[in-house]
């Protein structure tokens, strides 16, 4: 069991440390976590300026040093690259071992609250993937985080979400992340909000694995112990049924870093 999006009080909206996490992934059979703090740059974002690279290093390496059987890897969850594509350029120089991509504004909507009162929803989604191809086509980062996140909320106005009225906009995504080798984020933290489903849905999936997509990672976006591992098992089993293999997943060649950097 992987849980490669984990979030820690090194993000402004964890709420456990980066030790009581691991000890809760030694409880659950985790082997192996990957702690994606937010890093933001928006002024108007809650986690704007909240996070701190030396205390988040310092606290990896004394995890490490706790948790000996448990791979942790350092991470980031960067929030809308191609706004801030030096800013991104910056943070490949700090010896992380994965670095996620996300969208969280379309225009001065914050979409990861519900923000869409007053607002066109369905345009609102066009938008939002219009922004998520723009972080595509940019790239510098490792994995594409909840590709669909504009449903979490915007499913109370709309619906569940149907991938037909924004396929060509999706099939043009995953095909520039297929093209640049980014992976596609299994975020099973939908299933606990809003929406229930995960970030993407089945629909989306096939269509990746159609166009040959194959890296894939899990993550439950946890920001509480008790969120961490939520719905792994069920997206394991649903990436199976889909035809993805344990060959499929992606690889990260990574050395433990120390507190100063890899």
């Amino acid at each position: 069991m992987l849980d490669y999006h984990v979030h820690s009080t090194c993000s402004g909206d964890g709420k456990a440390s980066i030790s009581q996490m691991c000890a809760r992934a030694v409880e659950l059979g985790i082997s192996e976590i990957a702690f994606s703090e937010h890093l933001v740059y928006n002024p108007a974002d809650i986690c704007y300026g909240t996070f701190d690279l030396d205390r988040y290093r310092s606290e990896i390496h004394v995890a490490r040093g706790k948790f000996a059987d448990l791979t942790i890897l350092t991470g980031i969850e960067f929030c809308d690259p191609h706004v801030f594509p030096d800013r991104l350029a910056e943070c490949r120089t700090w010896g992380l071992d994965i670095i996620l991509g996300s969208v969280h504004w379309v225009g001065d909507a914050m979409i990861s609250v519900d923000s869409f009162a007053g607002l066109d929803v369905m345009e609102t989604y066009h938008q939002y993937f219009d922004e998520v191809l723009k972080a595509a086509q940019t790239g510098g980062f490792d994995i594409l985080a909840h590709f669909d996140l504009v449903k979490r909320f915007g499913a109370r106005y709309v619906g569940p979400f149907r991938l037909q009225p924004f396929k060509g906009q999706v099939t043009a995504i995953l095909e520039v992340m297929i093209e640049r080798g980014i992976a596609l984020e299994l975020n099973t933290s939908g299933l606990r909000q809003p929406c229930a489903e995960m970030f993407p849905g089945r629909e989306t999936l096939e269509l990746y694995r159609s166009l040959g997509g194959e890296l894939v990672t899990l993550g439950s976006d946890s920001h509480r112990v008790e969120q961490l591992g939520f719905g792994l098992a069920e997206g394991l089993a649903l990436l199976r049924s889909l035809g993805f293999t344990e060959s499929d997943h992606l690889t990260i060649d990574h050395q433990p870093s120390s507190p100063s950097g890899r």
